[in-house]
């Protein structure tokens, strides 16, 4: 096992924004929120987030890319790869096809009858004050250039206050439908708020999908089991689609919320609770790698004990502390899953976390981490070789 601390605090990164606009360089107070990618020639690509001056959702903050040439041992400079005065968020898919980088991105502004100097709050979206706009852009050499970004329109229902949040995760592009013509299809897992009768927040997630390459997007699959949140989705050998997403509902508490999708993402089949995944409020890792012949689906989330006060946005008792992340696997196609090892010891800081399986069969895993709970400062990450990982499931 390979691990290391690979996007510490105090590096300065050069910020040049969605258009082309060079900024003073910043070193980031926070990071947030790893993903991964591979590109055809083996290059590992990393994503994070990094935060200004706060660690707040709602803080603008920018998304940055390293490139490792080594499968992941060592990573190169930080490169900025999109950044606006108002949050953003973003997620990296990688189009096979067309050997093209993909990276669909939010941002969140004020209406203009509502500008305010203050930032942006959750609320502020619930209360239809905030101008959701979407982007994409691509990159034809493996991050290192992008095109100009390019405003996409996502048709949503209107009851929906918080319309598409993309997921700290990845997204997927389809390649084993029994429909071909769906193969090719990309997907960003996402999650939304809505209203139901008596004027309540409820969360949700569901998909969004394009047909084009990135030239057009619809919505997809939408959970109907309410409570669901930031999520991933993977494709499995036989073209089942799996959504694993975090859920915000109280029954069954601290649990995680799949769908099941067999038309390549136009709708879920089953939305059902997992008992055997313990996840206590928080964003998880999610990834499908072949294991000595069998399909493996391994999983990653903290593991704290509730009743902490951290993060429990006034619900006592209900969410748990971020450490201990556990890693889950499961070979039963994500019917059931097993805790195989602990990956952060009890009192240090884990928290949103991301799987990647490589196509000379490791298993990339990162975290946020920081030197006490609840301080997003570094990124902890490990590299599993492939009989590590057959030992562990034995």
């Amino acid at each position: 096992m390979y691990q290391t601390t690979i996007v510490p605090i105090g590096k300065p990164i050069e910020a040049i924004d969605m258009h082309g606009v060079k900024h003073s360089p910043f070193i980031p107070f926070a990071i947030r929120c790893p993903q991964f990618c591979e590109l055809a020639d083996g290059t590992l690509l990393f994503f994070f987030e990094a935060k200004y001056q706060s660690q707040l959702d709602e803080e603008p903050a920018c998304h940055v890319l390293l490139r490792s040439g080594d499968r992941g041992k060592t990573w190169g400079d930080a490169r900025m790869l999109c950044y606006d005065d108002f949050n953003i968020g973003g997620v990296p898919v990688y189009d096979r096809i067309h050997n093209t980088l993909l990276y669909y991105a939010r941002t969140r502004e004020w209406k203009p009858e509502f500008a305010t100097d203050r930032l942006l709050t959750e609320q502020d979206q619930v209360d239809g004050k905030v101008l959701e706009r979407f982007w994409v852009a691509k990159s034809r050499d493996g991050g290192l250039s992008w095109s100009d970004y390019r405003e996409v329109f996502i048709d949503a229902p209107e009851a929906w206050r918080v319309k598409h949040c993309p997921t700290p995760g990845m997204g997927l592009q389809l390649q084993n439908q029994p429909d071909p013509q769906k193969n090719g299809r990309i997907i960003i897992p996402s999650n939304h708020i809505g209203a139901n009768l008596g004027g309540k927040n409820e969360f949700g997630s569901h998909l969004v999908y394009s047909d084009d390459f990135g030239e057009s997007w619809k919505l997809g699959a939408i959970q109907d089991y309410p409570g669901g949140n930031e999520c991933n989705a993977l494709e499995l050998a036989d073209g089942a689609i799996l959504l694993n997403a975090r859920t915000h509902a109280s029954i069954p508490a601290n649990r995680r919320l799949q769908s099941e999708s067999q038309d390549g993402g136009d709708s879920f089949c089953r939305v059902y609770p997992v008992e055997s995944l313990y996840c206590p409020g928080c964003h998880g890792g999610f990834a499908r790698l072949p294991l000595d012949g069998t399909e493996t689906i391994f999983f990653t989330a903290p593991t704290g004990e509730t009743g902490d006060p951290f993060n429990c946005l006034g619900v006592p008792g209900y969410w748990g502390r971020r450490e201990k992340l556990m890693l889950y696997a499961s070979t039963d196609a994500g019917r059931t899953y097993s805790p195989i090892r602990l990956m952060s010891p009890p009192g240090e800081f884990a928290a949103y976390s991301a799987l990647f399986g490589t196509s000379d069969g490791k298993l990339l895993c990162a975290w946020e981490s920081g030197p006490e709970i609840g301080l997003y400062r570094s990124i902890e990450y490990v590299i599993l070789e492939g009989n590590e990982l057959s030992a562990l499931l034995l």
